[in-house]
């Protein structure tokens, strides 16, 4: 299990926080970015989470939010360099549509 965080500039330009983990089974491994959008915040630390869901109920009454989790496949004669620019660039491309379906 590797884990770490990283920036991923979107189409539009704007810088978004990810984690990044590594994630292996027996011969199998998946590489995982994930993050949470909360109503326009990108958060990737889950006691930060916590702390805003809890905000968010007494401020707005509001207590949704989105996990955001993307995941692709590592054989073991890949290159993780490889399959990391893939998903890199699905999540710069992809993030924009996001904004239609993750509430404000």
């Amino acid at each position: 299990l590797s884990t770490r965080t990283l920036d991923v500039t979107t189409e539009k330009g704007a810088p978004l926080e990810v984690k990044r983990v590594l994630i292996e089974k027996g011969d199998r491994r998946q590489l995982v970015y994930y993050w949470f959008d909360q109503r326009g915040r990108n958060i990737t630390n889950e006691y930060l989470l916590k702390w805003y869901l809890f905000w968010d109920s007494l401020t707005r009454n509001r207590t949704d939010g989105s996990l955001v989790r993307v995941t692709t496949p590592v054989p073991a004669s890949a290159d993780i360099a490889k399959a990391d620019r893939e998903l890199t660039e699905f999540v710069r491309r992809f993030n924009p549509e996001l904004e239609a379906y993750i509430p404000d």
